[in-house]
C-alpha cells in the first residue's frame, strides 16, 4: 500500500490535504486533477478526490474515485470506509454493508461502525444494527463516543429510557478522561 509518488506529486497531495482541512473542496479537486496520471495509480489521490466529491454531494464521482482507491489499496480500511460512506449516501445499503464489514475486519474504526449500523437500520435490520453498536462497546468499553452512538440508535428505535442510560454512561466516561 506504499505510495509511489514523485516529489512534485507529494507536494500537490499535501497542498490538496491542506485545502481539504479548510473544507475547500473545489480547490483540492483542482490540485489533485493536475496529476491525473498519479491519480490513476495512487490510492491517496483517488481517495482524496473521492472524499472531496463526497463532501460536495457528488456521489457518482465520489463512488468512481473511491472504487479506484479501494482497488489500488484493497487492504486499506479507510478506502473501504470511504466507499461504504458513498454507498450509504447513494442508498445502496447492501453494497455498503459488504465493504464496511470488510473495513472492520481490517481495522476497528468508530466511523465505520456507525456507517454499518446506519446501513443495517436503513434496511430495517434493527437487531444487526444494535449488534454493531454493542460489539463496538465490547471492543472499546471506555470510549464515550460508542455509548453516545448507541444512545442515538436506542432513541431512534424508540427505546428512550435505555437511550438516556447510555447517554449518562457516555457523559460519565467523558468526565473520567
Amino acid at each position: 500500500m506504499q505510495s509511489k509518488m514523485t516529489n512534485a506529486a507529494k507536494r500537490i497531495c499535501e497542498q490538496a490535504k491542506a485545502e481539504m482541512d479548510k473544507e475547500r473542496w473545489h480547490a483540492a479537486i483542482k490540485l489533485l486533477k493536475q496529476e491525473e496520471a498519479v491519480n490513476q495509480k495512487d490510492w491517496q489521490f483517488s481517495w482524496n478526490l473521492g472524499w472531496c466529491y463526497f463532501k460536495l454531494g457528488k456521489f457518482t464521482e465520489a463512488r468512481r474515485h473511491m472504487i479506484r482507491a479501494t482497488k489500488l489499496a484493497p487492504e486499506s480500511p479507510e478506502c473501504k470506509m470511504g466507499l461504504g460512506a458513498v454507498y450509504v449516501k447513494r442508498r445502496d445499503f447492501k453494497k455498503a454493508e459488504v465493504v464496511l464489514k470488510e473495513s472492520l475486519n481490517i481495522k476497528e474504526l468508530y466511523i465505520t461502525r456507525i456507517l454499518l449500523a446506519l446501513a443495517y437500520l436503513s434496511q430495517r435490520k434493527v437487531s444487526e444494527a444494535e449488534s454493531v453498536h454493542l460489539e463496538g462497546i465490547r471492543r472499546k468499553p471506555k470510549d464515550s463516543q460508542r455509548f453516545e452512538g448507541y444512545s442515538v440508535f436506542l432513541s431512534d428505535v424508540g427505546r428512550d429510557a435505555e437511550a438516556m442510560a447510555m447517554a449518562a454512561r457516555a457523559t460519565e466516561l467523558r468526565s473520567l478522561n
